[in-house]
């Protein structure tokens, strides 16, 4: 078990915890809250999170399409 501090808006990790989670440069570490209000922390490599990210960018999500074509006064009618 370590402990650690929260210092100036950083989280500090442990040298044996970085070691035994084999940290590098450019990892993500993501922090889930679980429904008993614990915390679940998941380490993505940098590799990993690139990965995710071209998947992103080559497969977006459908986000429909707008039928017809828009005017300015549509665009901004709520806006006033």
């Amino acid at each position: 078990m370590s402990e650690t501090r929260y210092y100036k808006d950083k989280i500090y990790i442990p040298r044996n915890i970085r070691e035994k989670l084999m940290l590098t440069d450019g990892d993500i570490i993501r922090f889930e809250i679980t429904a008993d209000g614990g915390v679940k922390l998941i380490v993505l490599s940098a590799s990993e999170a690139t990965d995710r990210i071209l998947y992103r960018l080559n497969h977006p999500p459908d986000l429909g399409k707008i039928s017809g074509t828009l005017r300015r006064t549509e665009i901004y009618e709520d806006i006033a």
